[in-house]
């Protein structure tokens, strides 16, 4: 596996001259669809790539109608294989850094945006494609993909947070076994771990991620669903208790929005709510 994200990176670098469109963004009733489209090297992730797709969130992030954000790529064989390898054979410490701090910047604006982001994992997600995935909210794989952080066999570690969040997501052991092994996780049994949410045939992919995407974008208050990712997100780094406490006041203050009016009023009367003044 560490070959395939080796062989791919140095073929990305030997083209990288060609300048194409590297990603591509779908605008749908209240998502987006980002698209890498870098085949050729099996979508691996150059530093062009990672500054499309941190313009890409920014830029949705200043769009009112748009709440969701599926991030997927190009072809069957792969979402993302990775980070360039070529690009990085030659890194000193201080290079190491700045890619680093541009992989991170790129994955936390996924994460801390007010987007909700699915990752549909079409085949292999390694190294810094694994990244990208673990950055979203949710995933969903085809029954080909096959996942996993094989950095170790190349004598580095993870570099774009995936020490971080895949702990955070499976816990510390299987992180761990994952990367000091270098192991790629296919598809089943990263169902069974938690890494990702849902497993369909590769066919099926972008319309189960679209069908869940119009789900969560649908007649659900939108500033609800904001408060609770970020109360979900946040409260991993809170112990339980300040957590829970945190919850209470964002509980209570919510009555203070339009949308418990809406919403509630609704379900007493018996129809759907529209939360598209809210």
């Amino acid at each position: 596996m560490s070959i395939v994200l080796f062989f791919y990176g140095q073929i990305g670098h030997r083209k990288k001259s060609a300048r194409m469109a590297l990603t591509s963004l779908e605008k749908k009733n209240h998502y987006a669809i980002l698209t890498i489209n870098r085949p050729d090297a099996l979508n691996a992730l150059n530093e062009d790539i990672l500054n499309e797709i941190h313009e890409h969130v920014e830029g949705l992030a200043g769009d009112a109608a748009i709440r969701g954000l599926i991030i997927t790529g190009t072809g069957e064989k792969a979402f993302c294989a990775g980070a360039d390898i070529g690009q990085m054979a030659s890194f000193n410490p201080e290079q190491a850094e700045a890619f680093a701090r541009k992989g991170h910047k790129t994955m936390n604006a996924i994460a801390g945006s007010d987007l909700v982001s699915i990752a549909a994992i079409n085949g292999f997600a390694l190294g810094g494609g694994l990244e990208l995935a673990l950055s979203c909210d949710i995933r969903i794989a085809s029954d080909n993909a096959k996942m996993g952080l094989p950095e170790t066999g190349l004598g580095i570690i993870p570099g774009f947070g995936g020490t971080q969040r895949l702990s955070r997501l499976v816990g510390p052991a299987l992180a761990l076994e994952i990367i000091l092994t270098g192991t790629q996780v296919k598809s089943d049994r990263a169902l069974q771990i938690g890494l990702v949410n849902q497993v369909v045939v590769q066919s099926e992919l972008l319309n189960t991620a679209e069908k869940m995407m119009g789900i969560i974008t649908g007649k659900k208050g939108p500033e609800a669903q904001k408060i609770a990712r970020w109360l979900v997100h946040s409260g991993l780094e809170q112990p339980l208790s300040a957590a829970l406490e945190r919850e209470i006041n964002e509980f209570s203050q919510i009555f203070s929005r339009e949308e418990p009016r809406v919403g509630l009023t609704a379900f007493k009367e018996k129809k759907e709510p529209d939360f598209s003044g809210g």
